[in-house]
């Protein structure tokens, strides 16, 4: 009698313990994997600070967007990544919001840990995302969509 019990505890546990790591790779609310966020975009053009940017020639600047995270990187023609940045993120009606976790160079400095707020427009293939970094700079980026070649 005490093996059957035993055996049925370990059952419990074991589906218990699948159930706990299911959940962990869960999205987070407002994050699902039919948002019209998730994909790879790539920056066709962007305002800092109220300036136009022009990145140098050769450079890409692309962007990851899964249902619980998001990470951007930008390279160089050779591959070379220059800064990049990464982390969990919530959405909410046209509210976006990034939190920093990972990332190379400076700016992981400035944002880790900090929630980048943002409000976000899809038209079409282009995502239209603005708002002020907690760093007090201001961002207006236009990413166009990355489709499969």
């Amino acid at each position: 009698m005490a093996r059957i019990a035993l055996r049925r505890l370990a059952v419990i546990i074991a589906v218990a313990a699948t159930v706990a790591v299911v959940r962990a790779d869960e999205p987070k609310k407002g994050a699902t994997a039919d948002n019209k966020l998730v994909g790879t975009w790539k920056v066709i053009s962007a305002r800092y600070g109220g300036k136009d940017v022009n990145r140098p020639v050769g450079y890409t600047n692309l962007k990851h967007v899964t249902p619980a995270q998001f990470m951007w990187a930008i390279y160089d023609g050779e591959g070379k990544v220059e800064a990049a940045l990464g982390g969990s993120y919530t959405l909410k009606g046209d509210d976006y919001v990034e939190m920093p976790e990972y990332g190379l160079g400076s700016v992981l400095d400035q944002l880790k840990g900090k929630p980048q707020p943002f409000t976000w427009k899809v038209d079409g293939n282009e995502w239209h995302h603005t708002g002020k970094l907690s760093s007090g700079l201001t961002i207006e980026e236009v990413w166009e969509r990355v489709e499969k070649k």
